[in-house]
Order: structure tokens, then C-alpha cells, then sequence
């Protein structure tokens, strides 16, 4: 559950009154606050709730299990709650955080099933990005993928682990990661950054997530209102037609 006093976060006064008095705020908020708030520290997720790991602690919780980029909301206890929690496999997850150099993370060109614009990782040379890594057993690899909409959505791919530099100090040779299949320029070049995750000398302009949710009301030739997110959540074809790269006109 979202707080209601969350919604200060929308910057636009009107879309934000629309989230306050709409019956359906929860489903709103869930878009609307991706990718959520996350401890900047390593942590170890566990039955919903999240607790500080040191960096000594680091190479005994992730033995055996295979590290993988969360490069938007799998960074969050929120989400990894919603997605693992009461789930018929462990919900233990460390968590761990650090940089990656000449990558940043940008939004992709699709809506995801409850209304927000998700992130993806795109090249920037000279752009150093905070990132997390989520350490996976083999089983939450495999319900990670499902949850990922692997392959509609994402295609699993191995990044080399030479630009990623861990705040613990442990260096992985790969990392696994979730890859837009739809892209992320939406049109004549036009990528945009994720204002809610840090970044050194950025090359693409940044957006907060209602501000992305724009462009696609626009090509949908419609109002950036509420109603029309709680549209694209509750229509999956709607969805699906304004998925892809495009040229906003």
C-alpha cells in the first residue's frame, strides 16, 4: 500500500489532485511512483521486509546464486515484495549496489501491465549510474523471468561485469539483465533518463515518470488525466498499440 501523501511527488498540480480524490489511487500511485523508493545501501530482503547487510557479510549471503541488474522497480523492497512474497519459493534476497560506467538507465518505449513506463539500460559513454544488483537462486531467476514478461517484454542477456564496480567490493565476471525487446528512442533520438536514479555526467535529458507518461498520452492523442493511465491498465490491447519506437508529432 502507497501512502496518499506520496502523491506530492507528481509535480503537475492537476494530475496530482486527480491521484488524491480518485477511488483507484492505489492502482495510480503504483504507476505513478515507479520506480520507487530503495535504501541506498546492500540489504538483505526477507518476508517483506529488508534489513542492512555489511560488506563483510556480502560473499557468504550470495554464494551460489547468479547476480542480476535491477535497473528499475526490482531494486525496491515494494516490488520485491509484491513479486516474491507469499510466492511457493524463499524470498530471501540480498541486494547489493555500486556503478556502472558508460551506461545509463532510460525509459523504455512500452507501458508495463499496471500503468507505469518501465526502465531499461541503454549505452552512454562517460555516464557513470547507480545500480543494484538483486542475487538470485536458480528458482527466483526463473519466477524473476515471469514476473519480467520474458520474452514479450524483456529479453535476458549477460552484460560483462568490467564497467560495475560494487560498493562491497565483490567484482562478477557477468551480470544477468532484463532488456527492453520494444526499445528505448522514442523518436528522432529522443531517449530519456530516469530522474529518480542518480547518474554522473548524463547525456540524455531526464524525466520523472509522469512526464514520460505524457508522450504516450500524446500519441494516443489524448489528455495526460488519470483516467487515461487506469485506461492502459485496465485495456491491454490500448497498451499494446502504443508500444514501440515513435515520433511524437
Amino acid at each position: 500500500m502507497f501512502s496518499l501523501s506520496d502523491a506530492q511527488l507528481v509535480t503537475d498540480p492537476v494530475l496530482r489532485e486527480q491521484i488524491e480524490q480518485h477511488p483507484r489511487a492505489q492502482e495510480l500511485l503504483r504507476a505513478f511512483l515507479y520506480p520507487y523508493a530503495a535504501p541506498d545501501h546492500d540489504f538483505l530482503f526477507k518476508g517483506g521486509a529488508y534489513s542492512k547487510i555489511r560488506a563483510d557479510e556480502v560473499s557468504d549471503l550470495i554464494r551460489g546464486r547468479t547476480p542480476v541488474l535491477a535497473v528499475g522497480s526490482n531494486r525496491a523492497p515494494v516490488q520485491l515484495s509484491r513479486k516474491f512474497t507469499h510466492q511457493n519459493l524463499s524470498d530471501e534476497i540480498p541486494v547489493t549496489h555500486g556503478w556502472l560506467k558508460h551506461h545509463d538507465i532510460v525509459y523504455s518505449t512500452h507501458l508495463t501491465g499496471y500503468g507505469a513506463v518501465p526502465a531499461t539500460l541503454a549505452p552512454s559513454p562517460g555516464t557513470r549510474v547507480r545500480v543494484s544488483i538483486t542475487w538470485l537462486t536458480a528458482r527466483q531467476l526463473a519466477h524473476m523471468h515471469v514476473t519480467e514478461s520474458v520474452p514479450a517484454h524483456y529479453s535476458y542477456q549477460q552484460l560483462h561485469g568490467r564497467d560495475l564496480e560494487l560498493d562491497c567490493g565483490v567484482r562478477p565476471d557477468h551480470i544477468g539483465m532484463y532488456q527492453s525487446v520494444r526499445g528505448h528512442v522514442f523518436g528522432h533520438g529522443d531517449i530519456y533518463a530516469l530522474s529518480a536514479i542518480r547518474a554522473e555526467n548524463r547525456r540524455y535529458p531526464v524525466k520523472a515518470q509522469w512526464e514520460i507518461m505524457v508522450l504516450f498520452a500524446k500519441r494516443a492523442k489524448q489528455a495526460m488525466r488519470a483516467e487515461f493511465i487506469l485506461r492502459m491498465i485496465d485495456d491491454q490491447a490500448a497498451r499494446n498499440a502504443l508500444a514501440g519506437q515513435f515520433t511524437i508529432k
